[in-house]
């Protein structure tokens, strides 16, 4: 009996990071003197990848980003052309949102004209940026806001993925309607893979989180963390920070939109004690393989002004 109750105290925990509760609680995404909208979406290579429709998934993001209109946008996995004048994107997304700063950290390259990486637009004023490599191709973006003098940290990460090609993911859904002997042997090469994901990961969120611990200021970290509610990366983020979906979240807010239904491995965590979350909410969008995660907070100290 004793063991049932503490397996049912441990899960109950688990509950609202993999289930989002607040169906009945309110949103407030009203603007303020001290709030501020932060989006967080891997944008896929802003469609570099979906030949050859590659400049129609383009427009879209940068249309929903508009359309969403927040005042912090972080970007893993966006791409720029490698000539300057042809950059053209950054561009349109500067001028859509009035974003008084950008920045873009290269990660790695699609061919010799595209550059994909980390990118960072704000209508505040961005102070001490840096780009913190955490292993080969693999980085964590800092910056400070300057919120009408209020200074908040952000850090935006896309750590070790699992390496799966199209077809493995194909193979994977095989998989998963064969459930017999064949399909168990096809899927062993992805246990490997899994493994040193996992690994990899755990020297990076080391890094990762020693650096933001070092913070003096409310922090935010955000981006593609490629790992579930609870794994240990999550757990190692989070810390004594909160977890956005956890606390404002609804159903299982599914963030990777292939292979199963309820992957939810993009998280916004933040300093509870100096921000106020407001407003959260999972976007949907068929535009890349991951969805938009947002959030509206209010500097706790400033919330009467």
């Amino acid at each position: 009996m004793l063991l049932s109750v503490i397996v049912l105290v441990i899960c109950w925990q688990m509950i609202p990071a993999i289930f989002g509760l607040h169906y009945f609680s309110s949103n407030d995404w009203t603007k303020g003197k001290y709030r501020f909208k932060l989006m967080s979406w891997n944008v896929h290579a802003m469609g570099t990848f979906n030949t050859p429709y590659e400049k129609e998934y383009a427009k879209g993001i940068v249309d929903f980003i508009k359309k969403e209109n927040p005042d912090v946008v972080c970007l893993p996995e966006f791409a720029v052309n490698a000539e300057p004048q042809k950059r053209i994107y950054p561009d349109k997304i500067i001028s859509n949102g009035k974003y008084k700063a950008y920045h873009f950290n290269m990660d790695n390259g699609f061919g010799p004209k595209i550059w994909i990486g980390t990118a960072v637009f704000s209508r505040f004023p961005v102070l001490n940026y840096e780009a913190h490599e955490l292993s080969p191709y693999i980085y964590l973006v800092t910056c400070d806001l300057s919120i009408h003098g209020e200074i908040v940290r952000i850090g935006v990460v896309h750590l070790q993925s699992f390496r799966l090609s199209d077809q493995d993911k194909a193979l994977i859904e095989e998989v998963k309607q064969e459930k017999n002997t064949e399909s168990l042997n096809k899927s062993r090469p992805f246990l490997w893979k899994f493994n040193a994901a996992y690994a990899e990961r755990a020297q990076e969120v080391k890094k990762a989180t020693a650096i933001l611990k070092k913070s003096r200021y409310p922090v935010i970290v955000c981006g593609d963390f490629n790992d579930l509610p609870f794994s240990y990366t999550y757990r190692a983020f989070k810390g004594d920070l909160h977890d956005a979906f956890a606390d404002k979240g609804r159903g299982l807010g599914r963030t990777y939109n292939q292979i199963i239904p309820t992957l939810r491995i993009d998280h916004i965590f933040y300093s509870a004690d100096a921000l106020t979350l407001t407003a959260f909410k999972t976007a949907y969008s068929p535009l890349s393989d991951h969805s938009p995660i947002i959030a509206n907070f209010e500097i706790k100290s400033k919330a009467s002004e």
